[in-house]
């Protein structure tokens, strides 16, 4: 059974023993992509498995998830996808997540979203090529002084990577379009829009540990990013 992380101020920080499990290799976005039912309550602040496949859900109706970002931390954006979702669905349409549980996901929203999973509901919209890319598990190859991180994506898109010395920490973007801010040094992939992936750091300091993140973003300005993890340098 999956449970929920300590909830988290909204910057988080993310420490090395954040395994480098790709949030988007097996969790499809859109209307291809939710599919594992949620056995936890979730609410602003939390983190985790859980919230990646709210995201995914909700993120199939741009009406009620404007933003379609799956980070996997429940923000405020979330919470706002989650009021529109009870609203519409008849669940609740006042209150705050204390009072009458608008805005957080307690059992009646857990059961409605699982029915609809279960009976295989989409919200019939966005197409297919507006949902977010694909990326699969990121690759590590030590060089002398240097890391190549190599990925790849269902769809063409423009590779990045962020890295530093010490653990990154990221926000949640604050409206649609938009990419959530993440710290430390960015490199940007060169030659375009593309399905392989590959972006080496450079001038690393040996018996160093650095934390990296991978995100890909399409030409419509979709975003997808793999949750933070860590090499040590030769």
């Amino acid at each position: 059974m999956k449970t929920k992380t300590q909830k988290n101020p909204s910057r988080l920080s993310l420490l090395s023993g954040v395994t480098a499990m790709a949030m988007f290799a097996s969790l499809f976005l859109g209307v291809q992509g939710a599919s594992a039912v949620i056995t936890s309550q979730l609410d602003l602040g939390d983190q985790g498995e859980e919230v990646t496949e709210l995201q995914t859900y909700l993120s199939t109706d741009v009406a009620i998830y404007p933003s379609r970002l799956v980070t996997g931390y429940f923000g405020q954006l979330t919470k706002a996808g989650v009021e529109r979702f009870q609203t519409v669905q008849g669940i609740v349409s006042q209150g705050t997540p204390a009072t009458t549980g608008y805005g957080r996901v307690g059992p009646q929203t857990i059961t409605r979203i699982n029915s609809l999973l279960g009976g295989g509901v989409s919200w019939n919209y966005p197409s297919t090529s507006d949902n977010s890319p694909i990326l699969s598990t990121p690759t590590v190859q030590l060089g002398n002084n240097t890391a190549t991180i190599a990925w790849n994506t269902n769809e063409p898109t423009q590779g990045q990577v962020y890295w530093n010395t010490s653990p990154l920490q990221f926000n949640e973007a604050t409206g649609p379009q938009q990419q959530p801010y993440v710290s430390g040094n960015l490199v940007l992939e060169t030659g375009g829009m593309q399905t392989g992936h590959a972006v080496t750091i450079q001038n690393l300091q040996p018996n160093t540990t650095y934390y990296y993140l991978v995100r890909g973003v399409d030409n419509t300005g979709n975003m997808s990013m793999v949750w933070p993890s860590s090499f040590r340098a030769n």
